[in-house]
């Protein structure tokens, strides 16, 4: 019997997020690693107990550059909605891409090379992604 819950296919992209929780959980922030990611949700490592139920909002640092020259980042809004020794599972509500600024790319702090050492003994094959701008 197949356990999969995800409707759309997952990536494994280990990519920097920085979060807030909102709402009632009160205010929270954190940094951690995403282990893979959709179109509809992602599996963050951190450090942090986030509890099932938590909205977060997730600002995820992009790997390509918009015109290879400015850096994005994936802004997404989500829910917790499963929390293993892994990490814990976002459902996306809403996601959008903005531009970085290249003063808050120059700062982000550096993330270890593995959050997560139990997860993923294979090594995926890096996928390439393109940026096109709209206009």
């Amino acid at each position: 019997m197949d356990n999969e819950r995800r409707v759309k296919s997952r990536y494994p992209l280990e990519l920097n997020v920085r979060y807030q929780t909102m709402g009632a959980a009160g205010p929270g922030a954190g940094v951690g690693q995403t282990l893979n990611i959709s179109s509809s949700g992602m599996l963050l490592a951190c450090a942090s107990n986030i509890p099932e139920g938590t909205r977060l909002k997730l600002f995820v640092e992009w790997p390509s550059l918009l015109n290879g020259t400015t850096p994005l980042q994936l802004i997404t809004v989500g829910t917790v909605v499963r929390c293993t020794h892994i990490g814990v599972s976002i459902m996306f509500d809403s996601y959008q891409f903005r531009t970085m600024s290249r003063m808050r790319s120059a700062k982000v702090t550096q993330m270890p090379e593995r959050v997560s050492s139990t997860y993923g003994s294979a090594q995926p094959e890096p996928i390439s992604l393109i940026a096109k701008s709209s206009s």
